[in-house]
């Protein structure tokens, strides 16, 4: 079973310091950082730094009067508050009125606009001077103080900035984009625990498209994050020409599939075989990340096409438009035909045959209401059941009635829901062995599959276990609770919402190993009174569900 690396590295993001001896590239081997602390949390690091007090003090002295302003904690302990500090200092310095504590599209496009930071030679150059010290403070150079010029000090502490990030070398001033890496608690040092050549990769894609127009630095931990799914997604977007924004829709998937150059197949080279590799290694592929593409390459892309279940026709080891999509985000190629569908619309002879018509073979339907007022009608009666067999259509049995919120998950809660989802199930003659989908349906964090999520499912097991374990446990949810779930031995059979690609669960996650369906696309298939709302489901064939036949008897 593959470990989710979001889960796995819920350690490495504590051990990454904010406030670290030195700004110095990493020794050959990853270690333990010295500090505890989350550079990616709200919170601080573990001890106060003087250097850090003397920012947040300068910070509230120099802008608390501010229209807008958010009082920096005077605590010495270096986090995002203090860092939200610099952005606020930075929207001042810039003209926005009233500062917020978002480094947001509006503070970008100033700052690209207003150029180099440290080369100003107005009355605020001082200021600007500060900030970069103040931002190369909170990145860990223990060296620089807050003097507002560009000492020794200082200089070595950008260049080592720049080297961590991947940027040339050029010490002093920084472009607005090397600015802006200051703006955020994105690390930029070697996990410990992080992977080498998903750094590799993290200081390309920062070398080769940060710059750009609507370009940023992201984080270069060797762990794969948000930051660095946004940085692939904006060289993706680079090299086919489209806005620059970090997010991948319909206009990039659309642009690359009109970009003849991005086919890649064996014997290609150059700028599109790095961004391929690229995308592979941080989606967890095995390749040695180079300019040619080789014939071992394209197994492995072939082993991706066939896990992702493309198509026989389309396992041909070549990157064409269907596995950018699927390397990019968790919906791969939403148009693509699928077998499967999922709907809260109670199906009857009309519905059942558009959905039919539609080509799929099974529909995952719910087996309860929510137990409050006002709920959506939601649950499947023996009536469908007879009308699904008779058009042909299967069942995968889903249970949701609270998992939308984080709240609902306890261990208490999954004892109770197992035993209603069962009680439902054997109510309506579905057979024994069935898998049945308990819905995680939330973007839950890594913390909270571990403290949450996987302690409900543990629920589920003893109420299902409580009632003779007449039937099996899936899991509903992101990719990474999906693997969190069932690498904890908590479910047979994993239901991806994949139709939530800004789901951080789902960015640059791979699929669980496990995974039956994976859900892609919502859908409006058929007309008139047959006229259904569907989630279109890819199918792995790992779960049969009930098939029509079963549900006939």
């Amino acid at each position: 079973m593959h470990i989710s690396r979001r889960t796995a590295l819920i350690g490495i993001t504590a051990a990454v310091p904010l406030v670290t001896t030195t700004l110095a590239a990493p020794a050959d081997a990853a270690t333990p950082s010295g500090s505890a602390g989350s550079p990616g949390s709200t919170g601080s690091s573990g001890s106060a730094n003087a250097g850090v007090l003397a920012v947040q003090r300068w910070l509230n002295k120099t802008f608390g009067h501010v229209h807008g302003w958010v009082q920096v904690d005077e605590d010495g302990l270096t986090g995002s508050g203090t860092v939200l500090g610099i952005v606020q200092a930075t929207q001042s310095l810039l003209g926005i009125s009233p500062v917020v504590a978002t480094f947001g599209p509006t503070t970008r496009q100033k700052l690209e606009q207003h150029g180099d930071v440290g080369a100003e030679t107005g009355d605020d150059a001082e200021t600007w001077r500060r900030l970069v010290q103040a931002g190369l403070i909170c990145k860990g150079a223990s060296t620089v103080s807050l003097t507002g010029e560009f000492d020794a000090a200082t200089v070595a502490a950008a260049e080592a900035l720049r080297s961590d990030l991947g940027a040339a070398p050029g010490g002093l001033p920084l472009s607005a984009h090397l600015f802006g890496a200051l703006l955020t608690v994105d690390p930029v040092r070697l996990a410990s625990g992080g992977s080498r050549s998903v750094r590799t990769v993290q200081q390309y894609l920062n070398r080769t498209y940060a710059e750009a127009v609507g370009g940023a630095y992201g984080s270069t931990s060797g762990a794969v994050d948000t930051s660095t799914y946004a940085a692939a997604i904006r060289a993706v977007q680079v090299a086919v020409g489209v806005t620059v924004d970090g997010a991948w829709g319909p206009g990039t998937a659309a642009a690359l599939r009109a970009a003849g150059p991005s086919v890649v197949g064996v014997g290609a080279t150059g700028a599109w075989v790095l961004l391929v590799k690229a995308l592979l290694v941080l989606n967890g592929e095995r390749v040695v990340f180079s300019s040619a593409y080789s014939a071992a390459d394209a197994a492995v892309v072939r082993a991706f096409q066939q896990f992702q279940a493309f198509p026989p026709a389309e396992q041909t080891g070549t990157c064409d438009a269907g596995t950018w999509a699927a390397l990019a985000a968790s919906t791969g190629d939403p148009d693509r035909a699928t077998t499967g569908a999922d709907t809260a619309v109670r199906l009857d002879d009309a519905r059942a045959a558009a959905v039919r018509a539609s080509g799929a073979t099974g529909v995952g339907r719910y087996l309860t209401n929510h137990q409050r007022s006002g709920a959506l009608d939601k649950a499947l009666t023996p009536d469908e059941l007879r009308v699904m067999a008779s058009a042909g259509l299967g069942l995968w049995p889903i249970f949701e009635e609270g998992g939308f919120a984080a709240s609902w998950f306890t261990e208490e809660q999954g004892v109770k829901d197992a035993h209603r989802a069962h009680d439902a199930a054997r109510e309506l003659g579905i057979p024994k062995q069935t898998t049945i989908y308990f819905a995680a349906d939330f973007d839950a964090t890594a913390a909270q599959d571990e403290s949450l999520v996987v302690p409900y499912f543990r629920g589920v097991a003893a109420g299902l276990r409580g009632r003779g374990n007449l039937y099996k446990q899936g899991v509903y949810g992101s990719r990474a609770t999906c693997t969190a779930v069932s690498s904890s031995g908590l479910a047979h059979f994993s239901f991806v919402a994949g139709m939530s690609p800004a789901w951080a669960g789902n960015q640059l996650e791979p699929l669980p190993g496990n995974w039956a369906l994976n859900q892609i696309q919502n859908r409006t298939v058929g007309s008139g009174n047959g006229s259904t709302e569907i989630d279109a489901v890819v199918v792995s064939g790992r779960d049969p569900g009930v098939p029509a036949a079963r549900l006939a008897g």
